[in-house]
């Protein structure tokens, strides 16, 4: 083979892949007169996102660097030799594991097919793909009788059989090294994804490490540009901290979890009128003939964006923050009966305690239940979001992404309610005025547009709920 790196070839990877049952395959097709090329393949990525990877893999002493663009049936393939240095290199920053296996290939039909026989971590793990020249080919393809005996099921859309994602998660015993981990946090600014057989205890340390810094961040910005947008991203980082806190009680000492979860509770609260006014304002903004309103909601604002940044200031405030720190780095003096339990059975239990919490809310509410009733819901719903951004890389089933977007719109339904329901309050306390009147009656028909809403997706949502809880137990 030529070393130098040779022209690009890029193409579309139009493919279906199956899961196989076992390597029996490969016996009843030799007896059948098939004729196979075995390659040995070592592969890596050292780029992984949800739309792009870069993959470098070896095989018969050729070395491959592949970027791929796209998901799920067809994907942009960009491939080209490079040299074995610089796959040395790559090995060097590679994520995650590095896959070994027996490839074998051979055509059905004309199309290009493949078995692989994973080894190491993924022994066990069989697979078919097959290759086509266009779409329609791909989507009307039928296994045929004497494959479907040996086959499980397809999982050309199932990202649990992605060699990106067996590549992050194939050590299924591998635990964090946390200091090495606290390490890359406080150097980069990351959101890890957690494998599902970590200890509860280690994998919430490290997510907490990697919000921390990001609060530190969002508070010392918004000092300086008073930017609302990062004061709303730093309200919601520091009642994500205190929300996953409350959920996972038992992983940590129950004092410990109390006494950071108030700190962290009372310096979201520090916002929250700054927050209300400015959705307000953004409100009047809209309206004819609000010039009375938007003027003393204006002096409001100049007033409360003082105290925010008074009391965002003053170190007195943040003093938790640096027992939180140590907290994190030696979290192992703060274990409590939940701390080694895994990640996956820990989490799926907690997320399917909230699901049947909040179908049991959502049956309960009806015309007659006060808007505190929907208020409690809405709080049980971002609990739901929040441990779900947590957990979603560990499950993954049919219909979770489709119940995400679903619990999205109902929390946003509830959200609105809320805020209309603060700026009646804000009405109320405002001086009298001609305007005062019409604005209270068009903020109340909202709230029961929003009410009517609620009790209308309520049915659909609880048996969504339902199904996901469900998928969760199993």
């Amino acid at each position: 083979m030529n070393k130098k790196i040779l022209e690009k070839n890029v193409s579309l990877e139009i493919e279906r892949k199956f899961l196989l049952k076992n390597s029996q395959i490969l016996d009843f097709l030799k007896e059948a007169g098939v004729v196979f090329k075995h390659l040995e393949i070592s592969q890596f990525y050292t780029k992984i996102t949800q739309n792009e990877e870069i993959r470098f893999r070896s095989e018969e002493d050729k070395f491959i660097k592949t970027v791929k663009i796209g998901k799920g049936l067809i994907r942009e393939e960009n491939e080209k030799f490079c040299e074995k240095v610089e796959f040395k290199k790559a090995l060097k920053s590679r994520i995650g594991s590095v896959i070994l296996k027996d490839r074998y290939t051979f055509k059905l039909n004309n199309n290009p097919c493949n078995i692989d026989i994973f080894k190491n971590e993924l022994n066990g793990l069989c697979t078919f793909e097959i290759e086509f020249s266009d779409e329609n080919e791909a989507v009307f393809f039928k296994l045929p009788p004497f494959l479907e005996n040996f086959c499980l099921s397809d999982v050309t859309c199932d990202k649990r059989y992605k060699n990106k994602f067996l590549a992050i998660h194939a050590n299924e015993n591998e635990q964090i090294d946390y200091k090495k981990a606290y390490k890359i946090i406080k150097e980069k600014e990351i959101l890890p994804n957690f494998a599902a057989n970590l200890k509860s205890g280690e994998a919430l340390r490290v997510l907490f490490v990697s919000i921390f810094k990001v609060i530190k961040r969002l508070k010392s910005q918004y000092l300086i540009d008073k930017d609302e947008e990062v004061l709303h991203e730093l309200r919601v980082n520091l009642r994500k901290v205190r929300s996953i806190l409350k959920i996972f009680s038992g992983v940590f000492d129950e004092k410990v979890t109390l006494f950071f979860g108030e700190n962290f509770k009372m310096l979201a609260n520090s916002t929250n009128k700054k927050r209300d006014l400015d959705v307000f304002l953004s409100f009047l903004n809209e309206q004819k003939h609000a010039n009375e309103p938007i003027y003393f909601v204006k002096k409001a604002l100049d007033l409360e964006y003082e105290n925010v940044k008074s009391y965002l200031g003053d170190e007195e405030n943040y003093a938790f923050l640096k027992e939180w720190e140590i907290f994190l780095n030696e979290g192992e003096f703060y274990k409590s009966k939940l701390f080694d339990v895994s990640l996956s059975r820990l989490g799926s239990f907690k997320l399917r305690t909230l699901l049947v919490l909040a179908q049991k809310k959502l049956k309960s509410l009806n015309q007659d239940c006060p808007n505190e009733s929907f208020h409690d819901l809405r709080i049980e719903l971002k609990k739901m979001r929040y441990i779900y951004e947590f957990l979603c890389e560990i499950f993954y089933f049919e219909g979770l992404k489709k119940y995400e977007e679903k619990l999205k719109q109902m929390q946003e339904i509830f959200g609105n309610l809320q805020d209309y329901d603060v700026w009646l309050g804000i009405l109320k306390r405002l001086p009298e005025m001609p305007d005062k009147e019409r604005l209270e009656s068009k903020i109340y028909k909202q709230i029961y547009k929003s009410r009517e809403e609620i009790l209308k997706k309520r049915l659909k949502f609880i048996k969504a709920t339902r199904k996901i809880s469900r998928n969760l137990k199993i």
